[in-house]
């Protein structure tokens, strides 16, 4: 692909190490230019960052497995819903573009809710049969409970973090988002929707990128439980707040090294 696709590749995937900022114009472009590529790609990864949340809601104190399952789900039955009445269910309410605050938060709350219903239709049906046990992969004190990490909702009143709770936060959520294999979800979507060629231009840039984690298993390809049994080995020598601060910087250092 051509140098533009690899550009948009190299910000598409740090802001994939996010839920936050949901972008409504990107959603309202996407569905409205389906065929395009990149307008693809931006609408999944918007679509991922609204689903996370809301998923997170139903299944803190689950074994991650059971998260990635109603994330994968609910991003497909969203999708399902844009498609089946474009114009009725988004440009009957919004037919010019959400520019403004109010018009950008009321295509966010629309889209959200309908994640909503699709979550809570599909929920009991995924969840079924995944009690919490150790070994499923699970971290302890409820650090995943996205109720209590209101960064991701643009919505709610704003509250001032420290600059280390905010570093701590973020990498928090990046690294919910590893566990529960977003990237991959995203992925599927994008090969749906953007095609192929984007698809293996974001894996060859993520593996790139990932090596230089600092919670990488060299050499290895690992999944919820033995990441969780990782940082739970770093846990013997480092507190959880110092881990999820080096993935922050970890982020911050190689967005500005290849976004540059």
């Amino acid at each position: 692909m051509g140098r533009s696709a690899a550009q948009f590749v190299r910000a598409l995937y740090f802001e994939t190490q996010t839920v936050e900022n949901v972008m409504p114009l990107e959603i309202w472009n996407g569905v409205r230019e389906q065929h395009d590529p990149f307008e693809a790609a931006s609408l999944a990864k918007n679509l991922l960052k609204i689903v996370v949340p809301l998923v997170n809601e139903v299944c803190t104190g689950l074994p991650f497995a059971a998260h990635g399952r109603l994330v994968r789900s609910t991003l497909a039955g969203v999708a399902r819903w844009y498609r089946e009445d474009p114009t009725g269910r988004l440009f009957d309410a919004f037919p010019d573009p959400p520019t403004d605050d109010e018009g950008q938060k009321a295509v966010y709350r629309a889209v959200r809710e309908a994640a909503r219903a699709i979550r809570d239709k599909l929920a009991p049906e995924t969840r079924g049969g995944m009690e919490a046990q150790p070994e499923q992969g699970l971290l302890p004190d409820g650090l995943f409970d996205f109720r209590e990490l209101r960064i991701v909702d643009n919505e709610l009143p704003f509250i001032i973090f420290t600059e280390k709770e905010y570093r701590v936060i973020h990498g928090l959520a990046i690294v919910y988002m590893w566990i529960i294999e977003a990237e991959e979800i995203l992925l599927e979507a994008l090969e749906r929707d953007a095609g192929v060629d984007l698809v293996e231009e974001y894996r060859q840039f993520a593996r790139r990128v990932q090596e230089e984690n600092p919670l990488t298993i060299k050499g290895k390809t690992v999944d919820a439980r033995a990441f969780t049994a990782r940082i739970h080995e770093k846990l013997r020598d480092k507190d959880y707040l110092d881990i999820f601060e080096d993935v922050h910087r970890w982020y911050e250092q190689t967005r500005a090294r290849y976004t540059s």
